[in-house]
């Protein structure tokens, strides 16, 4: 294999590289995204399921710090237990207003007793009177009377440690544990602001846990028994939404904290059912016992979407955890493979353009091939016939006349192919600037003609011409225009074919202005020619076989006239390369109006 097949070799074999390159890229970065989203929906999860349940701990850590500030006075008689617990109550009251982050959280302190009579008596603590006042039961309390009833019916002996009442919110203590009596118990009740916990206790959690709401990425919502909301950190986000939240969280229980334990007193314990574990502490006068989750007992972290009288439901604000992972996915996925079409782009630009470089290449190697021999023959011309001259060969006054002119012909060619050669280069720079004005059809016409006599009269080039006397003028620079017309005159009649060509010069009006078409009866031009006629360097494959001297430099010069000119140019061939049939070109010029300026 060849150097020039293996530089053509080349550039495919890179494209195929590369694209096998890219297809193994995609893979891999589509795995390796499919591996980060995993990986990130697995982190989302965890750091969703710590942050909402230190939320749940925190706010259940309140309720496990308003029993330890109203914890029950071991032993003392039910009977008197209200007035003998005054003092204890009032101390611990005013602890929890000192000590409690959120004082206002208990709205109030009620005392629940059974009378002689069968009947519940409720009565308030006031502070400021240092005593309890009987108070009438308020509304709202009705599913809390019928609790506290029957819980005082069973006695002290079975009652609970602490309760929870959802719907208030409260927590119900007894006053005091001892032997059970005739009389019943005494039991307390700490009634939650529910505008509190909604206004200040929750946002506060929210913000601790999650962020601000315009930081954070969830939306919670803490609902109670019933399914309603008693708090929502964003209120724009439907209430349906966070029935099928990301997760789900109980809350408002008491919990087995280390605080709690210090408290708890030693006792007969017994499992309450197969759910839940009584804790039991070794050592203390009296027993008492408080059921919880076996999971809570036995340290564990799990959703537990029953596991508390009311729920923290936190989801998304896209949707889902699932939609925010797959919305990620996308954008990473969308973000690679811009990446790869990028880098496929910028691939593909290197190898088009190694390849045009290489063509290029080609072309000026064959443009330097053309303008040599372009200039070999007229610089052997000259050299030869001043040569002679300077020998002193030549001396008839005829011949040395001949001998100027043919000096001064090939000298004649030589500065055109300079223009022509810098004619392009300015173009291409863009340094080139026309002198637009009104210019007379036929004497640019004859003007052409004139520079290009001696080659029309070497060839025998027959002309005809068809230029109406009532043509419009063109707006155009006049040189420019002239030398394009030379250089399809000079083409036409190189391609000249028989003892004697032919050209036709033809003028005529038209919509677009005014057009010139320089036919002849040459071989045509080859159809796979017709698209690149125009570009610089080219040649057609039949004016390279035939040795038509050229150097591909004059149809592009034409073109980029024409263009500048405000026109256009087309071409018309038989196309098959064989016979007579020729090739016709034509300059589509716009027409100077009536007294236009130049």
């Amino acid at each position: 294999m060849t150097s020039g097949e293996r530089a053509r070799l080349l550039p495919p074999a890179i494209a195929v590289f590369l694209l096998l390159l890219l297809a193994a890229l995609a893979t891999l970065q589509y795995q390796w995204i499919g591996r980060v989203s995993d990986l990130e929906r697995q982190r989302m999860r965890e750091n969703l399921q710590s942050a909402g349940s230190r939320f749940t701990e925190d706010f259940d850590r309140e309720l496990t710090r308003a029993f330890l500030r109203f914890h029950p006075e071991p032993g003392g008689s039910t009977e008197d237990g209200l007035e003998r617990g005054l003092e204890r109550i009032l101390h611990q009251y005013d602890r929890w207003r000192d000590e409690a982050p959120w004082p206002e959280l208990i709205a109030a302190v009620f005392a629940v007793r059974r009378t002689a009579g069968g009947t519940l008596e409720l009565s308030r603590l006031r502070p400021e009177a240092r005593r309890f006042e009987p108070v009438p039961w308020p509304a709202g309390f009705d599913a809390a009377r019928q609790r506290l009833a029957t819980e005082i019916a069973k006695g002290q002996h079975h009652f609970p440690f602490a309760a929870i009442d959802p719907e208030v919110p409260g927590l119900t203590l007894p006053l005091s544990f001892g032997p059970a009596s005739d009389a019943g118990g005494t039991l307390l009740f700490l009634q939650m602001d529910r505008q509190v916990l909604a206004e200040v206790v929750l946002p506060e959690l929210t913000r601790r846990h999650f962020g601000s709401p315009e930081e954070t990425d969830y939306a919670l919502a803490v609902l109670d028994a019933g399914g309603r909301a008693v708090f929502r950190s964003d209120p724009d986000v439907p209430l349906e939404t966070f029935h099928k939240a990301d997760l789900r969280l109980g809350m408002l229980g008491l919990r087995p904290f280390h605080e709690m334990r210090s408290v708890l007193p030693r006792s007969q314990g017994r499992r309450q059912n197969r759910e839940t574990v009584v804790m039991r502490q070794r050592h203390g006068p009296f027993g008492v016992h408080i059921a919880v989750p076996r999971s809570e007992a036995q340290g564990e972290k799990q959703e537990n979407p029953s596991g508390g009288a009311w729920q923290l439901a936190i989801q998304h604000r896209v949707g889902s955890l699932e939609a925010a992972v797959a919305h990620a996915r996308y954008h990473n996925m969308a973000v690679s493979l811009g990446i790869l079409a990028l880098v496929a782009i910028t691939s593909g630009l290197m190898v088009v353009t190694t390849q045009r470089a290489q063509r290029l290449a080609r072309q000026q190697i064959e443009f330097v091939a053309g303008v040599t021999h372009e200039l070999h023959t007229p610089l052997t011309a000259i050299r030869s016939a001043g040569q002679n001259l300077a020998d002193g060969v030549v001396a008839d006054a005829q011949q040395v006349r001949r001998y100027g002119s043919l000096i001064e012909r090939e000298g004649r060619r030589l500065t055109d192919l300079v223009g022509q050669v810098l004619e392009l280069a300015g173009i291409q720079s863009g340094r080139r600037v026309y002198q637009v004005q009104p210019e007379d059809v036929e004497a640019l016409v004859e003007g052409a003609l004139e520079d290009c006599r001696v080659l029309l009269d070497e060839k025998k080039v027959r002309v005809e011409r068809e230029i109406p006397t009532d043509l419009p003028p063109v707006l155009a620079d006049g040189a420019a225009l002239r030398r394009a017309l030379r250089n399809l005159i000079e083409n036409a009649a190189r391609h000249a074919t028989g003892s004697e060509g032919w050209i036709g010069l033809q003028a005529r009006g038209a919509k677009e202005g005014v057009e010139i078409t320089v036919a002849d009866h040459g071989p045509g031009i080859r159809r796979e020619d017709l698209p690149h006629l125009f570009k610089p360097f080219y040649r057609g494959k039949d004016t390279k076989t035939n040795g038509v001297p050229g150097s591909g430099l004059g149809l592009s010069v034409v073109r980029h006239v024409v263009e500048a000119l405000g026109g256009r140019v087309s071409v018309v061939s038989s196309g098959s390369g064989e016979g007579e049939r020729g090739s016709a070109f034509t300059l589509h010029l716009p027409a100077a109006r009536s007294g236009e300026p130049a």
